[in-house]
């Protein structure tokens, strides 16, 4: 290997001296022995590195693997190649370098000069002498290139490809990233020659929680608080690290659980540092601008925003994995994740506090203007705009209703203050969150019965129409149980027969068919 390489860049990292075996995730990538290329692919903090690590030390699979850490120079082509072939030469080990030598030296060199033809050209030279070798030895071979995501350069994205096309059946690609490549994923997708390991199959599940905090982080937990901070945590293994940290010394863990959010200051400079300061100036903005929405579209996004790329916005921030999920698969909804959400809301407070008015009109009124009035009440309440809030009210074919109710809510019988009065009297008392809810969820509880010509094959029941309304007006499963006076697991059953009769996968699309039937 040539003394300039630094050595640590080909050696798979070490684990810590504690850590969990993940046997199910090692299974799905024990499968890398079949497909062209895995991808690891998720968020920062999800432990890519360490799963691949440990699964490279401990897998039964007959492969032999080389490792690659890339970092922000290896962007240079040049680079690059001279540590990807330095672990080509680690899995060829009957003298591969020798063989390469001449073909490296030769596109080294033309890669800098500045005809980008004569780059090309070399490249693909180099990339069919690889193929040639690699189709010599009937051994079963394997090249990870750890934080992948750090390429940005075409150029070599296109060698990639094409070294993943053409590549033997013998060779197998593994690529650990934070953001989806550019590379012809949608193919090998459709080929069956991809195996993927995505942010949903790394997040911690139940017994993995327990087992890692007491016997990595020294936290033992009741099985209930696993559960919260699961939740909380979204199986987010940073966070259930940085909660463990955070947790020392604490005496009522119960309640931290129940308050940690991705203000916690670990989590804070965590996801600052590592994800939120890595992104341009456009895209922190849009972030900013953004994280008073508990969940997003395109057009939303654009109203709050004042821009017109909303669309592209998103579908590069689920490419860069930037903690942004997708509900539902047609890709026109998102969130973010929660404590992503958080420390997004926080910077946005701290840095521009003046703006949230603005922002929570702009989408009070775009929410109102799309028939979604208990968000677009919400969003008014935010922006403490009375006369906003009054006329999402008065808009509502129930305005009558909604002030009765209103009215016995507060406690006030005075038939001389208007429905603004009204508003502006709750918004001086200190709300709790769950009577907040309740004004919200005013404009939608007095439900329209399903018509006769309703176009469902099974009509809604009583009681699914119930839950369909609080469901619409942003209730959580556990409030719609205690509002209702029902057990959790009837919500969820009510839950799955309302997406099955109107034939969605979310709460989201849900909410969207119904008010679409006229059934809110």
């Amino acid at each position: 290997m040539p003394s300039s390489l630094l050595a640590s860049k080909l050696q798979v990292p070490p684990l810590r001296h504690k850590h969990i075996p993940r046997q199910r995730l090692g299974r799905l990538l024990d499968v890398s022995g079949v497909r062209k290329l895995t991808l690891v692919c998720a968020p920062a903090g999800y432990g890519k590195s360490s799963l691949l690590a440990d699964w490279v030390r401990t897998t039964d699979i007959n492969v032999r693997l080389a490792w690659v850490a890339l970092d922000e120079t290896d962007n240079a082509v040049k680079r690059f190649w001279t540590y990807v072939l330095a672990a080509f030469g680690h899995l060829l080990d009957d003298s591969p370098i020798d063989k390469l030598s001449e073909t490296m030296k030769q596109w080294l060199e033309l890669a800098e000069q500045e005809s980008s033809e004569e780059g090309e050209l070399e490249a693909d030279i180099l990339v069919t002498r690889i193929v040639n070798r690699l189709l010599e030895t009937s051994q079963e071979l394997a090249l990870v290139l750890d934080d992948y995501h750090i390429i940005d350069n075409s150029s070599i994205h296109r060698a990639i490809s094409k070294l993943i096309e053409n590549a033997p059946p013998t060779f197998h690609f593994i690529l650990n990233c934070r953001s989806e490549p550019n590379l012809p994923l949608s193919r090998l997708r459709a080929r069956g020659e991809l195996v993927e390991i995505r942010s949903e199959d790394l997040r911690f599940q139940g017994e993995e929680i327990t087992q890692y905090l007491r016997e990595v982080m020294d936290v033992d937990l009741t099985a209930s608080d696993a559960d919260t901070l699961e939740k909380r945590t979204e199986g987010w293994i940073a966070g259930l690290q940085l909660a463990a940290l955070s947790l020392k010394g604490k005496r009522n863990v119960s309640d931290f659980i129940e308050k940690f959010t991705g203000t916690d200051r670990y989590v804070l400079d965590y996801l600052t540092e590592e994800v939120l300061m890595r992104q341009d100036d456009a895209t922190q903005n849009f972030l900013l601008m953004t994280s008073i929405l508990p969940r997003l579209t395109p057009g939303l996004c654009d109203a709050v925003t004042g821009q017109t790329d909303g669309a592209r916005q998103l579908e590069r921030l689920e490419r860069k994995n930037l903690f942004i999920t997708a509900l539902d698969n047609q890709r026109e909804w998102y969130r973010y994740h929660a404590f992503f959400a958080d420390l997004l809301r926080y910077r946005l407070e701290q840095a521009r506090p003046d703006l949230l008015p603005g922002l929570h009109r702009a989408a009070s009124l775009w929410f109102a203007a799309n028939a979604f009035p208990a968000d677009a009440l919400q969003h008014a309440v935010a922006a403490s705009d009375v006369e906003l809030a009054g006329s999402v009210i008065e808009d509502h074919p129930k305005a009558d209703l909604i002030e009765r109710e209103l009215r016995v809510w507060l406690g006030v019988h005075d038939a001389d203050l208007g429905l603004e009065d009204l508003i502006a009297e709750a918004l001086k008392q200190d709300i709790t969150p769950d009577r907040r809810n309740r004004l919200f969820a005013a404009l939608e509880q007095t439900r329209t019965p399903t018509p006769v010509d309703s176009p469902l094959d099974e009509p809604l029941s009583d009681r699914e129409l119930e839950v369909l309304t609080l469901i619409a007006a942003g209730y959580a499963n556990k409030a719609i149980a205690k509002r209702l006076d029902i057990s959790l697991n009837t919500v969820k059953t009510h839950t799955k027969n309302i997406n099955s009769k109107l034939g969605v996968s979310s709460r989201v699309q849900a909410s969207a068919r119904a008010q679409a039937l006229g059934l809110l």
